[in-house]
């Protein structure tokens, strides 16, 4: 049964059976357990709750303050400028990164483009070398993050 064309799919068909039949039985159900619960005789026997106290600790612990740092000013213009593309070493940041390489070779012409890969995988892998190249010689980067 396809009832498409008024805007109505099997599957919405189906679900709203579905869940209109779940939905009678468990109103019989739940009323015949409010009806077995009216009859029962006032609960004489029920244990007061106890005056003993618990400490109960935040598994989450404490954060650190976090120190905000502002982000670095924004460039003029790009032309003539050393811009780095590194490449963390996530599979097919590469690709990604000659990608932009492209895109920005088209819309910068003068804008000298380097491309270098990380030492070390992830973003946590500190390379000093690298960073010490691009304080000397870029003037922005653009790093490949995985996801």
């Amino acid at each position: 049964m396809n009832d498409a064309k008024n805007g109505h799919s099997r599957r919405d068909f189906v679900h709203g059976v579905a869940s209109g039949a779940v939905g009678i039985a468990a109103a019989g159900l739940c009323s015949n357990l409010v009806a077995a619960e009216a009859t029962k005789p006032a609960a004489a026997g029920i244990k007061k709750a106890s005056a003993e106290k618990i400490t109960v600790l935040n598994p989450l612990g404490v954060p650190p303050v976090v120190q905000l740092k502002p982000q670095a000013r924004r460039l003029e213009t790009l032309e003539g400028r050393t811009l780095y593309f590194v490449n963390d070493g996530f599979l097919g940041s590469d690709n990604l990164l000659y990608e932009f390489m492209d895109a920005f070779k088209t819309k910068f012409p003068t804008t000298n483009l380097v491309y270098r890969k990380k030492a070390g995988m992830g973003f946590a892998a500190e390379d000093p070398a690298l960073w010490e190249e691009m304080h000397q010689k870029a003037d922005a980067m653009i790093i490949g993050l995985g996801h």
